[in-house]
């Protein structure tokens, strides 16, 4: 008797906290989510009506400026970590080292982030039909519609969501390395699009706003489900020893 109010105690608390976690996710995200969507549509409102073509012509001609020309190598380099010619194989690889390690939800999260990630930037794009600038001549040509970058969106798509898979199985030094550098990644190849001109910023910041609704709706399910394992997990534990009694 005074074991099985033991266990309903205990399956209380844990539903009490799986309640309060879920309250809390759901309070962050729908937080995030009214800020992108309210980030995004300014953006795109300044856009559709010209007002942010002064902005973005001035920060683009400033960085053309007052940045090295040594930098064009690089910034090519950088610049194609976000071609989907990349971002596949790299993809795949990934998705086969999770699956190898048993980490089966988290091969699907980055497969469903960076194809949505895609999806989302190509509709997108040829909603708005915004034509690539043309400031400055770096040499560089880039191809489609130019509002929202693309290569900020599937930076953020995959190489943000697998950086939070990674960094979320890691512990102390090792996890602010993992998510610091991801950050600086998904960072350089947005600034790499203007770098090369084949970007206004206003592309690149609609491409960082437009990825992260995505990313929060998948990170969600993500975390719900390691909740809901970690309530089920006792459960299956208590049923095995009193079977084995």
């Amino acid at each position: 008797m005074l074991r099985t109010l033991l266990d309903r105690e205990t399956l209380r608390k844990l539903a009490n906290r799986l309640t309060l976690a879920a309250i809390v996710w759901l309070a962050v995200t729908l937080s995030l989510s009214f800020f992108v969507i309210w980030a995004f549509a300014e953006i795109t409102e300044e856009v559709i009506e010209g007002e942010s073509r002064r902005f973005d012509r001035a920060v683009l001609l400033w960085i053309h400026a007052n940045f090295p020309a040594w930098l064009d190598a690089p910034m090519r380099l950088v610049t194609a970590l976000g071609y989907y010619s990349v971002v596949t194989p790299l993809l795949a690889v990934s998705v086969f080292i999770f699956l190898r390690r048993g980490w089966r939800l988290s091969a699907t999260l980055l497969l469903v982030s960076t194809v949505g990630g895609a999806l989302l930037t190509t509709v997108l794009k040829a909603v708005f039909h915004r034509a690539r600038p043309e400031v400055f001549d770096s040499g560089y040509v880039a191809s489609f519609y130019s509002f929202p970058s693309g290569h900020a969106t599937v930076a953020v798509g995959f190489y943000g969501m697998l950086t939070l898979l990674v960094a979320y199985r890691l512990r102390g030094p090792a996890r602010w390395a993992v998510a610091v550098s991801g950050v600086l990644l998904v960072l350089l190849v947005g600034f790499s699009r203007l770098y090369l001109g084949v970007h206004y910023p206003t592309d690149v910041l609609a491409g960082f706003l437009a990825a992260p609704l995505w990313v929060i709706s998948v990170g969600v399910v993500y975390a719900t489900w390691v909740s809901i394992r970690g309530l089920r997990t006792p459960e299956t534990r208590r049923k095995r020893r009193r079977t084995l009694r």
